[in-house]
């Protein structure tokens, strides 16, 4: 299965469907929230009244202007764990699909005999082809016959 789970959501368990779902629900009306200041900053910029009362009259901006600090401060702190992850990701990841790939893996031919049913003279063929349908026994582990497409 060459299928990425991200790319198919589909063969994700229908709990862990609605689990995520509700958690992207959750941080996108925290990302909103966070947003509500600049909300208000634009209504005061295009005449909206209330907003004038809030910002200008009772001295919201005050507040306005603690909250950007706090509000910097915290996505400052979210960037730099982002790309801290992302450092210690690619020094712990770096080089290791290069090193995976140039090993060449010897698989002995007697180990996979007792599994099948049917001769095995076609292996190399099966091991060339890109495409293969296996037909398994009903009650053994065992297979009955491949195809090669």
């Amino acid at each position: 299965m060459n299928e990425i789970v991200i790319d198919r959501p589909e063969l994700q368990p229908p709990v862990q469907r609605a689990f995520f779902g509700a958690l992207t629900v959750v941080f996108w009306s925290f990302y909103v929230y966070l947003l509500l200041p600049l909300a208000t900053l634009l209504a005061w910029h295009f005449g909206y009244t209330a907003v004038y009362e809030e910002m200008v009259m009772r001295n919201g901006w005050e507040a306005l202007v603690q909250l950007l600090g706090f509000y910097g401060a915290i996505v400052l702190a979210m960037g730099f764990t982002q790309v801290g992850w992302a450092l210690v990701n690619w020094m712990r990841f770096a080089g290791k699909r290069d090193r995976r790939r140039e090993r060449e893996r010897v698989v002995d031919m007697g180990f996979s005999e007792p599994m099948f049913l049917n001769d095995t003279m076609e292996i190399p063929v099966w091991q060339n082809a890109k495409r293969l349908v296996v037909h398994h026994h009903a009650t053994d582990a065992k297979i009955v016959s491949v195809e090669a497409g």
